[in-house]
């Protein structure tokens, strides 16, 4: 890996990610890899804000559409991917950096965490959700909070999906030797955390606005297409934000008006547990947007560290 640390452009959705990236490629020859949890699939673009086909073309992308909406991904496969792709960019005498605001893959690349890589436990999964479905959510969530507080605050404990597979890894984990006592399959990854940081009712107006345009732009036919090509609709892909809403619409169950507004609901929330995780799980330099580029160039110009 190079001397210089790697930079990371993190931060909550509708931050502003993608177009910093877009601006530092103005100034230096970057690629960037993508740490997006939703980026990561085929066809699911509009809902999840990828890049559009001329910002790829401006600017390479690694980690997006890389797999169909009914195969899983890990923390721990993000890692290995990322590290290779790392290698593979500055093979090329470019500049990879990373831009995302998935917490836990970023996580897992630069700690060299093994969170990502433990593994499901089928039986274990069975019995936590028989509990969920006798007792509902709230002793799970309680579980989960006494077991792994940071975890149980970065996830949205509304998704029993979610709550379950939280669940699932922390009770796995208290059964394994401390981290500390585990052999680590990669090195931690030098870096620098750039956050972009926007006031709060700032970046709910950008969310709003952003939801309205997806709507807009044809979410709803790409919901209608991953449908009827036959995905099964309680996919992890198809109930993130966005998805579960349009998809309540073309049922029937929810008007467009309520789609739009539970998504941009659903989108805020998911927002401030982003910024509440990087502001506990990673040293993080907040900046606002209008200052970011100058961070960031800076970080990429100045002599590396002997």
């Amino acid at each position: 890996m190079a001397e210089r640390p790697l930079l990371v452009i993190a931060g909550p959705t509708a931050a502003g990610k993608t177009a910093l990236a877009l601006e530092l490629a103005e100034h230096l020859p970057i690629e960037v890899i993508s740490a997006d949890s939703r980026q990561v699939y085929r066809g699911l673009d509009i809902g999840t804000a990828k890049p559009t086909r001329a910002e790829q073309n401006r600017v390479p992308h690694h980690l997006v559409d890389i797999i169909d909406p009914d195969d899983s991904f890990s923390a721990h496969r993000f890692a290995h991917l990322a590290r290779a792709a790392i290698v593979e960019i500055e093979s090329r005498r470019a500049r990879p950096i990373l831009v995302g605001g998935t917490g836990f893959y970023i996580q897992a690349l630069l700690t060299g965490s093994p969170l990502g890589a433990t593994p499901p436990d089928p039986d274990l999964r069975s019995r936590l959700t028989r509990e969920l479905e006798a007792h509902g959510p709230q002793p799970l969530i309680r579980r989960l909070r006494d077991l792994a507080p940071d975890r149980a605050a970065a996830i949205d404990l509304n998704n029993p999906r979610r709550l379950v597979r939280a669940l699932e890894i922390a009770e796995s984990q208290r059964s394994q030797p401390s981290s500390e006592t585990q052999p680590r399959a990669d090195m931690p990854i030098s870096a620098y955390v750039l956050g972009l940081e926007v006031e709060p009712a700032t970046l709910a107006d950008y969310i709003a606005h952003r939801t309205e345009q997806m709507f807009k732009n044809g979410l709803l036919d790409e919901a209608r297409r991953l449908r009827d090509h036959g995905y099964d609709r309680t996919l992890p892909a198809l109930t993130g934000v966005g998805y579960a809403e349009a998809l309540a619409h073309l049922d029937g169950r929810l008007t467009l008006s309520e789609a739009i507004e539970r998504t941009t609901i659903r989108t805020r929330q998911y927002a401030r547990r982003q910024r509440t995780w990087f502001r506990h799980q990673l040293p993080t330099h907040w900046r606002p947007p209008r200052t970011a580029l100058k961070t960031a160039l800076h970080h990429l110009t100045a002599a590396p560290s002997s």
